[in-house]
């Protein structure tokens, strides 16, 4: 019986299109470049997992380009939140969950700095736990943070159902026994149908 539900936030809770963002903000032949080597590149992971600080970061990727773009680029490694608005449709499908009595928790890749976005991102009010990867030194999808995160709030990962937007993250929660929905097409009528198979009304 599925009594948690389990949010992914960029591409779920928040709209993280880093390609749409880099291309409006930055000329056409740095575009690939920032994107594969700086929003998906290792330092960007390291900062997720939580073995390397913003300021180092920066200090790697921002030499990298021309001066004209490291003070916007800058800003965006340190924030990319403001570029990232929330959802008006998944607040509503969290504040329907938490209303039908549901568990809500956010599990994410995201360093601390997302703690500073609590008033911004207006799901996290119904939150009943956070599990942010660099404070664990954990990354999605490992076994063991899926694991850290039902040992944390107690839960039982068979009453789990986690919303995430990449399928290897769904894949590696349910190989530790949770349930899952690979949310990337913004369809809440097949997540709602998804939820619903697994006896979640709402």
């Amino acid at each position: 019986m599925v009594k948690n539900i389990v949010f992914d936030m960029g591409g779920v809770l928040i709209d993280l299109n880093v390609r749409r963002t880099i291309t409006e903000h930055f000329p056409e032949e740095y575009v690939d470049d920032i994107i594969n080597n700086v929003f998906y590149g290792e330092e960007w992971r390291l900062m997720d997992a939580g073995l390397m600080r913003c300021d180092e970061a920066k200090q790697v990727l921002l030499p990298r380009y021309p001066e004209k773009i490291r003070p916007l680029l800058g800003e965006m490694i340190t924030n990319f939140y403001p570029y990232m608005p929330p959802i008006p449709e998944s607040e509503q499908l969290v504040a329907r969950l938490k209303k039908a009595g549901y568990n809500i928790y956010l599990l994410s890749n995201a360093t601390p700095r997302v703690f500073d976005e609590y008033h911004n991102i207006p799901a996290f009010k119904y939150m009943d736990g956070f599990f942010v990867s660099a404070l664990y030194k954990l990354l999605k999808p490992s076994a063991e943070i899926y694991n850290a995160f039902c040992d944390k709030f107690s839960l039982k990962a068979d009453e789990c159902f986690f919303i995430d937007d990449m399928e290897a993250n769904i894949k590696g929660a349910v190989a530790c026994g949770m349930k899952g929905f690979v949310f990337d097409t913004r369809d809440y009528q097949a997540l709602e149908k998804a939820l619903n198979e697994e006896n979640v009304f709402f």
